[in-house]
């Protein structure tokens, strides 16, 4: 139950900070790694693994390895937006890509990402996120990246590792 409350507040909070039309970007993507929390649909983890416990333990192990599901950016800033190529590592594979976002509008798109496969469920599941990613918000600590899968409305809960 505590855990459903925690995860309640997690969502609301990108609701309820900032009064600014827009964010800085700088502060948000550059010089840090990005490490996946979480794929949230609705209000609960997403099931990649068709309830299959011993699987999803197995990703999940995998997924708190250290330089696992996590996403670096650069690039370079005009005003509100940023341009710029991305690198990181799902599970199994190392990739990069290009990037774009929109501070003002807070759109997000990874328009190239190679490789875009992984032979993990989650890692498959985290780059599939990040090649269909549509908008972004967040904070300094927080990135969550909203994406759609099978008409499902889903984000990216993403985090700073300590």
């Amino acid at each position: 139950m505590k855990t459903k409350h925690l995860l309640f507040l997690v969502l609301l909070f990108p609701l309820l900070s900032g009064c600014n039309d827009s964010d800085d970007v700088s502060k948000i993507f550059f010089g840090k790694t990005w490490k996946l929390r979480d794929i949230i649909e609705g209000d609960k983890s997403s099931d990649y693994w068709d309830g299959d416990e011993e699987a999803e333990a197995a990703s999940r192990e995998l997924m708190e390895q250290e330089n696992n599901c996590t996403i670096k950016f650069s690039g370079t800033i005009t005003g509100n937006t940023i341009s710029g190529t991305i690198s990181g590592r799902a599970i199994n594979n190392a990739f990069s890509g290009t990037w774009n976002v929109d501070g003002e509008s807070r759109t997000f798109s990874i328009p190239e990402i190679t490789p875009n496969t992984d032979s993990d469920v989650l890692g498959q599941a985290f780059l599939y996120g990040l090649n269909h990613a549509t908008s972004y918000s967040g904070d300094e600590s927080n990135l969550y990246i909203y994406f759609k899968e099978g008409g499902k409305s889903k984000f990216l809960l993403l985090h700073i590792p300590k």
